[in-house]
């Protein structure tokens, strides 16, 4: 699967900040998510998904390859 969350997350109103704060991580796992290093656990996934006002089946979508 591919990450779509750095997408989102840029595409938020939101600044980066706001949404660690709500989200309670740090910059680097904020990062790490939107790079695809990382993902979010289930209730993390949610939350975020909420948040950004879109589906947990937007952030993120089937790798081709």
């Amino acid at each position: 699967m591919k990450s779509k969350i750095g997408y989102y997350v840029r595409s938020s109103p939101y600044k980066r900040e706001f949404i660690q704060k709500e989200m309670n991580i740090s910059r680097a796992t904020l990062t790490n998510w939107c790079s695809g290093k990382t993902h979010p656990d289930g209730p993390q996934l949610f939350k975020l998904a909420k948040l950004l006002c879109v589906k947990v089946d937007d952030l993120y979508e089937e790798d081709k390859e």
